[in-house]
């Protein structure tokens, strides 16, 4: 159960980091809000939308493309939503 836990917030953090990049944008709160979009891109995609891109590539149930693409979906709503400044938001260059 604990390994799960830990496994889980490892793939969040990975993928929350990784769609941080890719859409030069940064959630606040440094990593816990990097495995926030993570998660909850990951639950976007698989739960919400029921889309699997490459099922096959998964780490403890989560298709890693769909989580990457459903996070990227979750930085750049954020940054689209809150203004530069307000909620932490900030470049991701700026790390």
């Amino acid at each position: 159960m604990m390994i799960h836990l830990l496994t889980l917030l490892v793939v969040g953090a990975v993928v929350g980091v990784t769609a941080e990049r890719l859409v030069e944008r940064a959630m606040p709160f440094g990593w816990i809000g990097a495995i926030t979009a993570g998660l909850l891109g990951a639950w976007l995609m698989t739960d919400g939308f029921h889309i699997a891109i490459a099922p096959k590539f998964t780490v403890a149930g989560i298709p890693l493309l769909s989580a990457i693409l459903g996070a990227m979906i979750v930085v750049y709503g954020w940054s689209m939503v809150t203004r530069k400044g307000s909620f932490g938001y900030r470049h991701a260059r700026t790390h």
